[in-house]
């Protein structure tokens, strides 16, 4: 995926910074202020960032990507939805694919006045808006980028590979049983499904 305004990833990062060295200083505004603010710019960041050109780059924005999350969770559903308006997009029912009623229908039932907590993860995969969608693609990113690093298939491509599908680093053999080359080894790859991958519309 395309990133989005890769040309305000410096801004963004150096607002982030600004934010982060005043709240280390006691200059900030209340924690809940700067979690909200800080939220904000890291999803921006992951969404425009560059890809990662080596597995220490990766792990960094893995780990980023990790304490942005962790803001995120600990904002109410009308917090989230005041930063990241949910696209207004209406005819999903009709393209069988997620819009804004799907979305708005997802966030009602939530409990309103708690944080979003443990259902942070879902939440951002059933969301429909762009930062939001960004920030859930190149989560998955930096998990591929690592384990390309580590000589392995990125998710994506494991993931089509245990479908049966053929990829550009995968082989099979005779008994159509898919396997790739790590280290110079071949590697089989599981046929079950991945557990933390999934195939969804929209």
């Amino acid at each position: 995926m395309r990133k989005r305004r890769p040309e305000k990833y410096e801004l963004y990062e150096r607002a982030y910074m600004r934010l982060l060295n005043k709240y280390r200083a006691g200059q900030s505004q209340n924690q809940g202020t700067y979690l909200v603010k800080m939220a904000w710019l890291g999803v921006k960041i992951v969404g425009s960032q560059p890809d990662a050109r080596t597995r220490e780059e990766a792990v960094k924005q893995f780990e980023f990507i990790e304490i942005i999350q962790g803001c995120l969770s600990t904002l109410r559903p009308k917090q989230f939805e005041q930063l990241f308006p949910i696209e207004k997009k209406y005819d999903g029912e009709k393209y069988e694919v997620k819009d804004y009623f799907y979305t708005r229908k997802y966030m009602d039932e939530l409990p309103q006045d708690e944080p979003i907590g443990q259902n942070i993860s879902e939440l951002l995969w059933e969301y429909q808006n762009w930062d939001i969608n960004f920030f859930t693609v190149e989560s998955m990113g930096a998990i591929s980028a690592m384990r390309r690093f580590d000589g392995h298939l990125g998710l994506f491509e494991e993931f089509m590979a245990q479908q049966g599908k053929d990829t550009p680093n995968t082989f099979k053999n005779s008994k159509g049983q898919a396997y790739y080359v790590r280290h110079g080894k071949p590697q089989k790859i599981k046929t079950s499904k991945s557990d933390h991958l999934r195939l969804v519309k929209g």
